[in-house]
């Protein structure tokens, strides 16, 4: 039998992304999420996660958008001109060329963990923000740190999209890194569909070969006026939320026969 993991990102971004993402969990689609720390409904959040236990909860490792959670002037090769994350492209940018100093990244990382197990949570697993630790010197980083915290297992990137986002990733993340892997699921999926949302087929499509645990990336939200200040992807996180509550998204489900489970659970 299948496993499905369906996780939302950005956990903590805003309220009507964490009002989404309760829903979903609370109507049996979606079973994980991760929490963006450094979100301005962070704590919002973890109180929500308290109140949902069977919620799965993993760290989004955010080092392209706000602010860091240490002190600016101790992490200055991580940010721009205005002392906040510089973007996604930026970013790489500082990471693969080595302006991104790894004694900062390291404590940024280690800050934002710390966080989030300070907020109450157990965490299940650790991903990032605009898929950022595909990158080797970041994947080496959280092979590091994150077992110290008893965080083991991670999202991988073993995917059929071809998408030239899904591509870039896949690359990255077959760079070698230094330390003992993180456990992932055996597939990742919802890359591919992002900005088109026809995310039934695609989750019927990837569980069409039986045997495996497959993790379903989701992005819920409500696109309200807080979320379209902080984020470009704002309205298509209504056309997901609205997708993952469709009969049609449950369905496909069911005829599956597919159980749902947490990082917990690998």
């Amino acid at each position: 039998m299948n496993r499905l993991i369906v996780n939302a990102d950005d956990f903590g971004l805003t309220p009507g992304v964490n009002k989404a993402i309760v829903e979903c969990y609370q109507r049996g689609v979606v079973t994980s999420a991760t929490l963006m720390v450094n979100g301005r409904a962070a704590v919002e959040a973890a109180l929500l996660a308290a109140d949902n236990p069977g919620l799965g909860i993993g760290l989004h490792l955010n080092l392209t958008s706000g602010t860091p959670l240490m002190p600016p002037g101790s992490v200055p090769s991580l940010l721009g001109w205005d002392g906040a994350f510089p973007g996604v492209k930026q970013a790489l940018w500082r990471l693969t060329t080595g302006r991104a100093k790894a004694h900062e990244l390291e404590a940024e990382i280690k800050a934002q963990t710390d966080r989030l197990v300070g907020l109450g949570i157990r965490p299940t697993h650790i991903d990032s923000h605009h898929h950022l630790h595909a990158h080797p010197r970041l994947r080496t980083l959280i092979r590091k740190i994150c077992p110290r915290h008893g965080i083991t297992k991670t999202r991988g990137f073993h995917m059929s999209a071809r998408s030239p986002k899904a591509m870039a990733v896949k690359m990255a993340a077959k760079l070698p890194a230094a330390g003992e892997a993180l456990k992932t699921p055996d597939r990742f999926s919802g890359i591919e569909v992002m900005g088109d949302r026809d995310m039934a087929a695609a989750v019927r499509r990837e569980l069409a070969k039986p045997g495996y645990t497959l993790e379903f990336m989701c992005h819920p939200g409500y696109a309200d006026e807080q979320l379209s200040g902080a984020t470009s992807y704002n309205q298509p996180r209504q056309a997901e939320l609205m997708r993952l509550l469709s009969a049609e998204f449950a369905a496909v489900i069911d005829a599956a026969g597919v159980q749902m489970a947490s990082f917990a659970a690998l």
